[in-house]
């Protein structure tokens, strides 16, 4: 889910982190590594966190990117896995996954070798060409990471990609948009097991990844996040259903990865044609955290937060009936969160600004009266402390 959302800042999905995985899963099996695999593919499904950009994600494909733009997103990609259990082991593969093999002796720690797959797999993605078909590629590819042999790659790894690029099906599974082959690595052996606390974390990271596209919602996840769960908490829903409330408002916004910067800090009203790229974005949040298949309430809760009572809200156009409390809740916190937050363009609003505005909508038949009137009777404590207060975890 997390390696699709950040393939988003690619003005479309390319798979890239699939991709990669691929490629590095098969260079370290032909290299018949007696290891276990898995943090090598989880490292290259996710390698690229640390790019916060449209630009940047797309300078980094460019072969000869700047060192200084591949080493400034492997810091970053490595700070935010830190702070997840379940992912802080991948902190130096992700660290060093540009790592010129020439400098391996000259860092503070060791380099995971794979790292150094993943370097390679990286380098031989982007190289390829989506309109151009993949067998005329190959040569190009081969000949243009050969020159490289010993000085950006480690020589026995490129020995092993050698190998695996005389084999048509090597390609053939990386460019095939029928099966998605690499979207499928199966891992046996496989058994990571995610408490709420573990569940928690990875959210957490989804939230911090999407807020940190603009200086101006630094915290704009978290903030959702408190106030849905702080009203859940108040309209009597249980402990879990309201654990389910703050995941959504953490990742309530993580197909805002699709949308373009200049989209998201503009100065003033959306044209037209920017609030349609706009309205995408709880689309690919319902794709995104459907691909999980088991937290159907989250994803709903999450994505439906620009849907309105009468029909009008999108991507959806669900009407009341369709709109259960959690979704009715991630609404109304939505837009108080919104209201209260500084933007480009205005300074936060005040409590009776903010109430007056929400109780509109409610006379509108846009959104619940009555988890707004449980807002308006908490609102010191919600809007100001929420923030504050510990995860519900």
């Amino acid at each position: 889910m997390l390696s699709c959302a950040v393939d988003l800042m690619e003005r479309g999905t390319y798979h890239h982190g699939q991709k990669v995985a691929y490629i590095a899963l098969h260079i370290f099996e032909h290299m018949e590594i007696s290891e276990d695999p898995a943090d090598l593919v989880i490292a290259s499904y996710i390698h690229d966190i640390g790019i916060s950009s449209f630009e940047d994600k797309e300078k980094a494909r460019e072969f000869f990117a700047s060192s200084e733009l591949l080493r400034e997103h492997c810091l970053d990609g490595a700070y935010l896995v830190e702070s997840v259990d379940i992912l802080k082991d991948l902190k130096y593969i992700i660290l060093h996954h540009h790592t010129r093999y020439t400098d391996i002796d000259k860092q503070a720690e060791e380099v995971p070798l794979e790292a150094q797959i993943i370097n390679l797999a990286d380098r031989v993605e982007v190289l390829i060409k989506p309109d151009k078909h993949i067998l005329e590629q190959v040569d190009n590819i081969v000949d243009t990471v050969l020159r490289y042999r010993g000085t950006l790659f480690n020589p026995d790894i490129m020995d092993a990609f050698l190998a695996l690029s005389a084999k048509e099906s090597f390609w053939l599974d990386i460019s095939n948009e029928y099966q998605h082959k690499y979207e499928h690595i199966d891992f046996p052996g496989l058994n990571i097991k995610m408490n709420m606390k573990d569940i928690h974390q990875f959210s957490y990271l989804c939230a911090k990844i999407v807020d940190r596209k603009s200086p101006y919602t630094a915290r704009h996840s978290q903030r959702i996040a408190a106030i849905a769960s702080a009203l859940g908490r108040l309209c009597g829903m249980d402990e879990q259903d309201v654990f389910f409330l703050e995941l959504a408002g953490l990742l309530h916004d993580i197909g805002k990865l699709s949308v373009p910067e200049h989209i998201l800090t503009k100065k003033g009203r959306l044209s037209d044609a920017e609030y349609r790229v706009m309205k995408q974005h709880t689309y690919y949040t319902y794709c995104l955290i459907d691909r999980l298949k088991i937290m159907n309430k989250v994803r709903d809760w999450a994505s439906f937060h620009h849907e309105r009572l009468d029909g009008s809200g999108y991507p959806f156009h669900l009407k009341g009936n369709q709109l259960d409390l959690g979704a009715r809740i991630m609404a109304v916190a939505d837009i108080a969160g919104a209201l209260t937050e500084d933007r480009p363009y205005r300074a936060g609003f005040g409590k009776q600004e903010v109430m007056s505005m929400l109780r509109e909508q409610v006379n509108n038949n846009l959104i619940d009266g009555d988890v707004v009137r449980v807002l308006g009777n908490h609102f010191d404590e919600i809007i100001y402390s929420a923030a504050e207060n510990k995860s519900v975890v």
